[in-house]
């Protein structure tokens, strides 16, 4: 009996705690509204830190659930620490175009339970705010002071592919729902870099100018989704 008081009390503990984790008192966070393009730097890294970045922390917060993927949507880069690939906001674009603020999403089978997203005892998400991450998921989820990339060495970047094309095929078309096939307005440099750590599992992070070597042979294959 009293083991079983303790777990329920623990269960009712951590909900009410990831509940008012993003909150301000009893009160509700302010709604973030984001005037123009969304970006990181404009809105939406406000937006993560205020109602998601409590439990998406790096290192996990005493009130994180267990289940918590190493991520930390306080900042914006996915980078490594220590001996952990810690991804960032930067990592949310897919998760976010494939739907995972309106349902559960499960296809790349990266978590044991998948859920959408706030969860549901969670501080929910306005329609403005939900629109506006949807729309920088659009953009391929810009941090906003992007200077353009350079132009990069095709032939050095052809040797570094191999890393990405074992999953998303020779030609960008992917193999499974595990790596879909790369949207062609997507092959930035921020993203690429994201997704060498955080998706292709490397453990040594991409420089900008490899990013950039990877970039201009991404852009050259045939079986990108534009």
């Amino acid at each position: 009996m009293y083991r079983t008081y303790v777990a329920c009390m623990c269960l009712v503990f951590s909900v009410i705690s990831c509940s008012d984790a993003d909150t301000l008192a009893d009160e509700p966070p302010p709604e973030v509204v984001i005037s123009g393009t969304p970006t990181y730097s404009n809105g939406v890294g406000e937006l993560l830190a205020l109602k998601c970045g409590y439990c998406h922390v790096f290192p996990a917060g005493d009130l994180s659930p267990d289940n918590v993927p190493d991520m930390d949507l306080n900042l914006y880069e996915t980078r490594r620490v220590g001996e952990v690939n810690v991804a960032g906001a930067d990592s949310l674009g897919r998760w976010i175009h494939e739907g995972i603020l309106d349902h559960a999403v499960d296809k790349f089978k990266l978590i044991a339970s998948p859920r959408r997203m706030p969860l549901d005892y969670g501080t929910q998400l306005t329609n403005r705010e939900k629109d506006a991450l949807e729309a920088w998921s659009d953009l391929a989820t810009p941090r906003g002071d992007e200077v353009p990339p350079a132009a990069g060495n095709l032939q050095a970047g052809a040797e570094i592919y191999p890393a990405c094309g074992s999953c998303h095929g020779d030609e960008g078309g992917g193999f499974s729902d595990f790596a879909p096939k790369i949207r062609r307005s997507h092959v930035t440099i921020s993203k690429i870099k994201s997704m060498w750590l955080y998706r292709a599992g490397q453990f040594t992070p991409l420089t900008d100018s490899q990013a950039a070597d990877l970039r201009s042979y991404i852009v050259t294959l045939d079986d990108l989704e534009d």
